[in-house]
């Protein structure tokens, strides 16, 4: 089996799942500015949609399975940001944090080394209290659109390797909130050793020959911290590519970030939304996303994309949107602005981490 090309997923279908957000609408632009707008960041989006690159490292044999084996301590890391998620309720309640990540690929496997700070170990789960656990998130078409970073989208379905300190090692999928499915097709192998306050995981599987490059994204969950479930830390969409780096992502888009923080009061999105220096700080369980890390953990293509066309990923968030004929439809209405009220809004939304 390939990576990129995984078989369908046998996703759930839950009260909370994605089978009522609308399927993607066909936008005509109002007019040539709109469009020449449209091209314009159509440019960007292979810069910036993911954070950095992470070295994949061509070995002989396979990776080694132990966590704390010279073989991956040797290799460099990159550390990749991660952030609370906040985007849905419940939220996360700790800062921001990160973890370090090495790749290797042998002969048959592909494996991921992720080290990360963690003062206690949990490693147990019952009543009231929660393991530690890591996952690897990759989508399931990656030369198609990224999918949505907390679980994909409906028509962009995304695999996780998942640990779990209790010794849970399984192969996930979902299309969104609330589709999170366990497959039959399991072959995710994982191992985790903690020492001196720090966790090594190694999480691998076998794949066919894969392309030079692929998106992925990393999640952690601190189990003494009480995180589970949705309550959780993850990064943006990464670049696994071999002999990396390529691109860093550091590109920014133009615009006056100043100005757009200005217009989210004056075009109502202060209303809404949480986001730092809001005076109104809307609660997240009444009205919309938490937009506090939104430039960390989203593409531009997708903050452009939720201007142009809301309702094209509804979160589950409560009121921040109704159902009409059996859809989810945002009660954000498209932007109407200029070119330039959108540019410098993206430009705000992106100094957001």
């Amino acid at each position: 089996m390939s990576l990129p090309e995984n078989p369908p997923p046998q996703i759930s279908q839950s009260s909370t799942d994605s089978k009522n957000i609308p399927m993607r609408s066909l936008l005509i632009c109002a007019n040539l500015r709109h469009l020449r707008f449209a091209l314009f960041f159509s440019l960007f989006y292979s810069l910036l949609a993911a954070a950095a690159d992470i070295p994949l490292l061509r070995i002989e044999g396979e990776p080694a399975a132990d966590p704390f084996s010279p073989a991956w301590l040797k290799q460099a890391p990159v550390a990749v940001a991660l952030y609370p998620q906040v985007s849905v309720p419940p939220a996360a309640k700790t800062g921001k944090s990160s973890v370090k990540v090495r790749a290797q690929r042998g002969a048959t496997t592909l494996a991921l080394h992720l080290e990360w700070a963690d003062r206690k170990p949990a490693k147990q789960r019952r009543i009231g209290a929660f393991a530690d656990a890591a996952a690897v998130q990759w989508p399931q078409r990656p030369q198609a659109e990224l999918p949505f970073i907390g679980m994909g989208h409906r028509g962009a379905p995304v695999t996780l390797w998942f640990w779990r300190a209790d010794g849970t090692a399984e192969l996930l999928a979902a299309e969104g909130f609330g589709t999170l499915t366990k497959q039959s097709d399991a072959g995710v192998l994982a191992r985790g050793k903690w020492k001196n306050g720090l966790w090594r995981v190694v999480l691998s599987r076998a794949v066919e020959p894969s392309p030079e490059s692929w998106p992925v994204a990393f999640a952690l969950w601190n189990g003494e911290g009480g995180e589970r479930g949705g309550v959780k830390r993850l990064s943006a969409w990464q670049t696994l590519r071999f002999g990396g780096p390529g691109t860093t992502g550091k590109a920014m888009l133009p615009g006056n970030a100043a100005r757009g923080k200005r217009l989210m009061s004056e075009r109502g999105c202060a209303a809404c939304h949480s986001y730092p220096g809001n005076p109104t700080q809307p609660t997240q369980l009444t009205i919309g996303p938490d937009l506090t890390y939104a430039g960390g953990l989203h593409a531009p293509a997708y903050l452009e994309e939720s201007l142009r066309e809301p309702s094209k990923i509804v979160l589950p968030c409560r009121s921040c949107f109704v159902e009409q004929n059996g859809q989810r439809i945002s009660i954000m209405p498209p932007f109407e602005g200029s070119e330039k009220d959108r540019t410098d809004l993206l430009s705000y939304l992106r100094s957001l981490r």
